[in-house]
């Protein structure tokens, strides 16, 4: 059975991902440890590439990574096969895996594309004049949090998929949920690295983005709430940069 991953070295961040499961018994449960730790190994691998720890041409070598993680080969093969699909990794001709890596232009493509996402999602669910509530329950539990936690990372991904599925579109929430792994991963790091220089800052900062947002929703302004999106994404621009 494979043990709890862990870094020998300093090259990889593992964040919230250190700890694991603990032990199971029988062979479903056996098939369910070895997928967990493949989306423990895919976030790690995942957040070292965004952050800039693995860089752009760095070989992903299966072996080396699962000894270095203490895991089979197996959960390092499926994690890259993840990766590969969220466009971080890369398979050369000759079935060796490097990193593709994450710059300053990706991070502006993917907030472009989130918020060509999103936008369209607010038009819809205007126009529509869909169900607000779930929106409003999804803020009130960021707002509950009260305090830049990891768990208000979680809970701000769930606020803007319920943006997303107030669209009423489940295709236009699946093309965002394709995205979410990657858009999870950079929320986190912005959030670790503004919280580490002022947590209540951030965390006021984060409701003063969202309320309002929900607030325009909910009167079924799509002008403004078009506008504060389009500003609270320039704050995650500068929480990913530290700034």
């Amino acid at each position: 059975m494979s043990r709890e991953p862990t870094d020998p070295t300093t090259s990889l961040n593992l964040g919230r991902h250190a700890a694991m499961p603990g032990g199971m018994a029988g062979q479903h449960a056996v098939k369910l440890e070895r997928s967990i730790y493949s989306g423990r190994v895919a976030s790690i691998l995942r957040e070292a590439i965004v952050e800039g720890s693995l860089e752009a041409g760095s070989p992903l070598v299966e072996a080396r990574l699962a000894a270095q993680l203490a895991v089979s080969r197996g959960p390092v093969r499926n994690a890259l096969h993840v990766l590969e699909g969220e466009g971080l990794v890369r398979t050369q001709p000759n079935g060796r895996s490097i990193v593709v890596g994450f710059s300053a232009a990706d991070l502006d493509d993917l907030v472009s594309v989130r918020l060509e996402l999103e936008s369209t999602a607010i038009q819809r669910g205007v126009a529509a004049r869909n169900d607000t509530a779930p929106l409003r329950a999804a803020y009130e539990l960021v707002h509950a949090e009260g305090a830049s936690t990891q768990r208000l990372v979680d809970l701000d991904i769930d606020f803007h998929r319920a943006l997303l599925e107030f669209s009423g579109s489940r295709f236009l929430t699946q093309a965002w949920l394709a995205l979410a792994p990657v858009i999870h991963t950079v929320i986190t790091i912005g959030n670790r690295r503004m919280a580490e220089a002022d947590p209540d800052e951030n965390f006021t900062r984060i409701l003063s983005v969202h309320e309002p947002l929900v607030k325009a929703i909910e009167r079924y302004d799509a002008r403004r709430a078009l506008r504060l999106l389009g500003e609270q994404f320039s704050v995650t621009r500068e929480m990913f940069a530290g700034r």
